[in-house]
């Protein structure tokens, strides 16, 4: 009986705290797509990739996954209960799906995003601001990693913002010389002023160094999952067992009388 309790009140309470996590993230995506237009999409031939369509994909499935288990738990109801395990079991297959896929893909995963990064910056980056989410995304991660293109600062060369010419962003430049308007345009004379480095390898790079704090962030998300399934399958058992004896009992009083 305690034991049931227990988990029940911990089961709860984890859904509940992941239930605002869900909420919080639904309003993150909601804002991200009226203030910033789709930022940050890099990859505009798929907009369904962009940050505020996975964001917003993420926290609808927190919210419908918590909102499952916090009434499953408190109304002792064995639908919700089963429904909750079966979308937790479904997006742990997805999840181990894609990381079995991408790790045995891993090259052609890479080859295929680079190339699919060089066509949506030569073809939506536009400094005139129509395609505004792109161009803020492109001069967010030049500043931050202080790289240039894709590969190398000659993926912008003859793009349509500027067709014929040799020129690049104004966000690759080093910060020693971001102070100077025609900086990226001093190509091929002063190639030393803005960084050469492409933005692919130095983000692979970045990630590489934080590996661990990604195995940390999936043992977690494992952890709480493989909590929530074995939880709501007890829980599952004891209301079946709760049921059946009451039935039982509602079944022997008359013959007692």
């Amino acid at each position: 009986m305690k034991g049931y309790v227990c988990v029940r009140t911990a089961f709860g309470l984890l859904n509940g705290l992941v239930w605002v996590l869900g909420c919080g993230v639904v309003a993150v995506a909601v804002w991200l797509r009226f203030a910033y237009g789709g930022y940050v999409s890099l990859l505009p031939q798929h907009g369904i990739l962009s940050l505020d369509a996975i964001v917003l994909l993420g926290g609808v499935i927190l919210f419908i996954a918590a909102f499952l288990g916090c009434c499953g738990a408190w109304c002792k109801n064995q639908c919700l209960l089963i429904s909750y395990f079966l979308l937790v079991a479904v997006l742990c297959v997805a999840e181990l799906t894609c990381g079995v896929l991408g790790f045995m893909y891993s090259e052609t995963v890479s080859s295929t995003l680079q190339q699919e990064l060089l066509t949506g910056m030569k073809n939506h980056y536009n400094v005139s601001g129509q395609d505004h989410g792109m161009t803020l995304a492109w001069d967010q991660v030049q500043y931050q990693f202080n790289c240039c293109g894709v590969l190398s600062y000659e993926d912008w060369y003859n793009i349509t913002a500027w067709p014929d010419q040799n020129y690049v962003p104004h966000s690759c430049c080093i910060p020693n010389f971001q102070h100077l308007e025609d900086c990226a345009t001093r190509i091929p004379e002063e190639i030393s002023m803005f960084s050469q480095k492409g933005c692919y390898q130095q983000v692979e790079t970045w990630f590489q160094d934080r590996l661990h704090f990604v195995g940390v962030a999936a043992f977690t998300v494992a952890f709480i999952q493989l909590f929530g399934l074995v939880s709501s399958m007890v829980l599952c058992c004891a209301v079946r067992q709760r049921s059946g004896f009451k039935r039982y009992k509602a079944e022997i009083s008359p013959r007692l009388l």
